[in-house]
């Protein structure tokens, strides 16, 4: 039988998540108020392993929001699970980023893109 336990979860620029790291080595309870990211959490967590939202969703906004309401630019998206499976530890790196081009003749750079890279032991 596989035997598979959640190690930790680094957390970085997820939703209304700055940075968290969370160590489930011992037996770890989240709870807090409404609205303090305990869904943030779980989100962060179903997004690195399945590319979905705690309600199945695959397409849910993940980028933090500034205090109006908007996106904030330019940070990147990461989310890291450390798993053992099977008595053998494997880490798991989602990283989403904005990309950006200058084109030719022109000062400012615009943004082209969302770029998702996937990584198992700092692999991509």
């Amino acid at each position: 039988m596989k035997a598979i336990l959640l190690k930790s979860l680094d957390i970085e620029n997820f939703k209304g998540v700055k940075e968290l790291h969370i160590d489930f080595e011992n037996v770890t309870n989240v709870f807090g108020e409404n609205a303090t990211g305990k869904t943030s959490i779980f989100d962060a967590f179903t997004w690195v392993m399945f590319d979905k939202d705690s309600k199945n969703r695959s397409v849910f906004e993940i980028k933090p929001l500034d205090s109006n309401n908007k996106v904030i630019r330019g940070l990147v998206t990461t989310v890291t699970a450390v798993l053992e499976v099977n008595n053998k530890e494997i880490k798991l790196t989602k990283k989403y980023e904005e990309k950006w081009t200058r084109k030719r003749g022109e000062s400012e750079a615009t943004f082209t893109k969302n770029e998702t890279t996937y990584m198992i032991n700092d692999t991509p």
